[in-house]
């Protein structure tokens, strides 16, 4: 870092993109949109097969999670899902009376929002 201090301060940085980082990105950007499009259109068949296991990755992925979801959503209730959302609003008030200095009613949804235990009989 002492001598980038040193570069920037004396003005004299070692590489073109100091001086017009914006311009560097660009021509950058363009540099590497030429190169995927020279791989993509007839390239190594190495980067070619590597790019579309990583696409068949993220389709597998995005599959599974989508799946989930599904299977979550089907296994919860109407109520349970109204719950979970007076909960999540009864957290917001919460965190809004600990802001504003609401000691009793911050009290008052703590204990409303710790979970209850059930007796067994």
């Amino acid at each position: 870092f002492k001598d980038y201090a040193e570069d920037f301060n004396t003005a004299t940085m070692p590489h073109i993109k100091y001086y017009n980082y914006d311009k560097w990105e660009m021509e950058e950007y363009q540099r590497q949109k030429e190169l995927s499009k020279t791989t993509a259109a007839g390239g190594s068949k190495v980067m070619q097969d590597e790019w579309s296991h990583r696409q068949e990755v993220k389709a597998r992925a995005e599959q599974k999670r989508l799946q989930e979801l599904e299977t979550t959503k089907a296994l919860m209730s109407h109520e349970k899902v109204e719950e979970m959302k007076r909960q999540a609003q009864m957290r917001h008030e919460l965190s809004l009376a600990y802001k504003t200095g609401d000691e009793t009613k911050r009290k008052q949804l703590q204990k409303r929002l710790e979970p209850k235990e059930e007796e067994k009989e």
